[in-house]
């Protein structure tokens, strides 16, 4: 009987593996816990400042101007936002915004996918070179060549229209886009480009039939970067529009400051509610092209 029950006791150290797993688990449960805690927190103060806009576009401009501490209007005025197309043409700007974005996006993903092409797949001479020089213009502050383009623009007689603000696109798409797309399609196996070689595929059959298809991520993260940088530019469409009517959202938020209305009572509500249909293309965005933006910021940095 003593030799059963000392053959059925577990031995000591089976006790201690079971209880440093179980101390191991309670640890993992209690840091993910922390993790979740921390990232809500850090979420909700990201995004109070978004609700802070939707709230303040929904008052008075006596409500919001009080000294009362109030985070939700006591009664939502939801007529700010038709206000804001009554009192100047918003709509009008917001298409002007998305008409440039239609224009660039598809421009800085064909010129840009080609030039990544060739810096990571041929070998030319001063290819090195080229490309040190390429990536030395991010650092050159825009300032520098404000006015040279100016002055081009000026000569060649495009002030006052889209040309200065899409041309670009298709010269290239901007040094950061190449390079983000450089360093995708170097992740790419080259065994795939020798089969399709041997298959008789040329050079452009290669790019267009099997690395593009396979660059979805990366040319999705271009199109959003493409696509944010248009929508929040100010000073370009500042410098080179000067009519009213083909002003971008983001210059006509600045210009309904000082539109002439009926009254003259503050319009800091309505500017609140431009801003806040200003954020909600961008939201959607994000929201439908999150799982491509993160797939191709982390697989274009494979091979760093």
């Amino acid at each position: 009987m003593a030799t059963t029950a000392k053959t059925m006791t577990p031995p000591q150290s089976t006790q201690r593996d079971y209880s440093a797993s179980q101390a191991s688990r309670r640890r993992q449960l209690m840091s993910k816990v922390i993790a979740y805690v921390l990232l809500t927190v850090a979420g909700l103060l990201f995004a109070f400042p978004l609700f802070w806009t939707v709230s303040s576009s929904l008052q008075t401009w006596q409500e919001l101007r009080s000294y009362e501490p109030h985070l939700w209007p006591r009664e939502p005025q939801w007529a700010n936002y038709t206000k804001v197309f009554e009192a100047a043409p918003f709509g009008r700007w917001m298409l002007n915004s998305f008409l440039i974005i239609a224009i660039t996006i598809p421009g800085t993903i064909i010129t840009a996918t080609m030039t990544a092409y060739a810096f990571a797949r041929f070998n030319f001479v001063g290819k090195n070179i080229w490309f040190v020089l390429m990536l030395g213009t991010m650092m050159i502050p825009g300032v520098v060549t404000l006015i040279p383009q100016y002055l081009l623009w000026y000569r060649l007689k495009f002030i006052d229209t889209y040309v200065p603000l899409t041309v670009g696109a298709w010269l290239g798409g901007g040094a950061f886009m190449i390079f983000l797309l450089r360093q995708f399609i170097m992740s790419v196996p080259r065994d795939l480009d020798e089969a399709a070689t041997i298959d008789g595929a040329n050079p452009f059959q290669i790019l267009w039939r099997i690395i593009t298809p396979l660059m979805k991520p990366a040319l999705t993260t271009v199109a959003i970067l493409t696509f944010l940088n248009d929508w929040n530019d100010f000073f370009g469409p500042f410098i080179y529009l000067n009519t009213a009517r083909l002003y971008t959202a983001a210059v006509g938020m600045r210009f309904f400051q000082y539109i002439p209305l009926e009254t003259t009572d503050p319009r800091d509500h309505l500017l609140m509610a431009a801003a806040a249909m200003m954020t909600v293309p961008v939201l959607a965005l994000f929201a439908v092209a999150q799982r491509y933006f993160i797939s191709g910021v982390v697989m274009s940095g494979l091979k760093l």
